[in-house]
């Protein structure tokens, strides 16, 4: 599986793990409190409608008012008036009032006209009860709600209904009104409940199916910048490697040429001009040989000088760590500087390439230190971990500035950093005017091993 799409499965699956529950508990809280629900709504509906009903029937008791307070209206006059007025009032699609005497006798309906006149002291419901009789009761005893069922107009079928009655007290009449299909209301607004709860997990699917599209973008993005980025990184690092490559065989080619071939021509030289002087019984030959031993005697140092350039022979005869030790003994008694190493490395040792290039560090660093810092002291730290290797190197010198640091006057930290770089590993330099420096280099785990 690629780093691609470990990266887009690592941001997808927590949000569709997330979603899922979600919509796991919504449909778990819908399921087991939907009764509840029922009964909250049916009982806040029934209170809301039982308030409206009261709150309808006393503006309509109210609309009446003058009419039964005027004394210059006869009984006659002020009862048809009273009629006409509640026979005109109306509210909402069926809402309507209704009169009726004290004996039961219906004196206004807007709505079923044919029960005007009639007496429906005794009309029962589908259920048994007596309609009328209730109501009149209620009305008697001050006034209140009775639930029962009755006509209603715009399906003409008996259906459930809520309502509320006062009493007229100038002739003992009752006045009253009433709003049908409760249940139907609950359920209308369980209804639109589920479809706002499932409307809720379509716009959170929709929104996940967004953000799972967005997130492919970005990652897709992410790694084709970060791709690129990859490729030139790696373009300039290899670019860097030759640079060193041929930068270390020029030096190399250098060495071999300006030292150890013009001692070498002198050896030859030297020995040439002996076996003249044998050849003519010349005595001297023996000083000329004498000079052409010692001639290659400094070749055999200049060999091995440019081998240890190219590979200490203590890394591979003791290791990375007296070979430090050596290293810094030896910048002790050349420099006068006070140094001190502290080491923990495992039995298993460091690879080759690792160990080569911690010491070429230690052993750039020594050199700015020599040249630039003017330090008394220079400490080292290296310490292998379980993932890792890590070099610091720190000393009391004057420090600098590293944003002033010139291609020029940071050549050597540059060299360092690549050399670093170029086996995967982190190098960073910290200093300021005044405290010293501290460079630290470190390597990962898997470029160690036995040697």
């Amino acid at each position: 599986m690629s780093f691609r799409i470990k990266i887009l499965l690592l941001a997808v699956i927590p949000l569709l793990l997330l979603t899922g529950a979600i919509a796991w508990v919504g449909f778990q809280i819908e399921r087991e409190f939907s009764a509840e629900q029922e009964r909250i709504l049916e009982g806040g509906l029934r209170a809301s409608k039982a308030k409206e009903l009261e709150s309808h029937v006393r503006l309509a008791l109210s609309a009446i008012g003058p009419t039964l307070s005027d004394p210059t209206l006869t009984d006659e006059a002020a009862q048809e008036q009273t009629k006409r007025i509640i026979n005109d009032l109306r509210y909402g699609q069926d809402g309507y009032f209704f009169l009726y005497d004290e004996h039961g006798v219906n004196l206004v309906h807007p709505i079923q006209k044919h029960l005007v006149g009639k007496n429906l002291f005794g009309k029962q419901d589908s259920e048994g009860r007596f309609v009328i009789r209730e109501l009149l009761e209620v009305a008697q005893r001050g006034g209140g709600i009775v639930r029962y069922r009755w006509d209603r107009p715009s399906t003409h079928r008996e259906e459930e209904k809520v309502g509320y009655v006062l009493l007229v007290p100038r002739w003992g009449w009752m006045l009253g009104s009433g709003l049908y299909d409760v249940s139907a209301d609950v359920q209308n607004s369980l209804r639109q409940l589920q479809d706002n709860v499932h409307s809720t997990f379509r716009n959170i699917i929709a929104v996940l199916i967004v953000t799972i599209f967005v997130i492919i973008i970005l990652v897709s993005f992410i790694n084709l910048h970060e791709g690129r980025l990859a490729d030139r990184n790696l373009r300039i690092l290899a670019h860097k490697f030759v640079q060193l490559q041929v930068e270390e065989r020029r030096l190399f080619s250098r060495n071999l040429h300006e030292n150890v071939n013009q001692l070498l021509a002198a050896a030859k030289y030297q020995i040439a001009l002996a076996l003249m002087q044998v050849n003519k019984g010349d005595e001297g030959f023996r000083e000329n040989i004498n000079r052409s031993l010692t001639t290659l005697d400094k070749a055999i140092g200049q060999v091995r000088s440019i081998s240890h350039a190219l590979r200490p022979d203590l890394l591979d005869q003791l290791g990375l760590g007296p070979a430090l030790a050596h290293l810094l003994a030896q910048f002790q008694e050349r420099t006068g500087i006070v140094t001190q190493l502290d080491t923990e490395l495992r039995d298993e040792g460091i690879a080759d390439d690792a160990g080569i290039t911690l010491y070429r560090v230690v052993e750039e660093a020594l050199t700015n230190v020599e040249k630039h810092a003017g330090a008394h002291q220079v400490v080292l730290r290296l310490e292998q971990t379980a993932s890792d290797v890590r070099l610091e190197l720190s000393d009391d010198g004057h420090g600098f500035e590293p944003t002033e640091l010139t291609p020029r006057r940071g050549i050597g930290l540059e060299t360092m950093r690549e050399r670093v770089e170029l086996l995967g590993g982190q190098f960073r330099v910290e200093s300021n005017p005044g405290r010293g420096t501290h460079i630290y280099a470190t390597l990962p785990l898997k470029l160690f091993g036995r040697r």
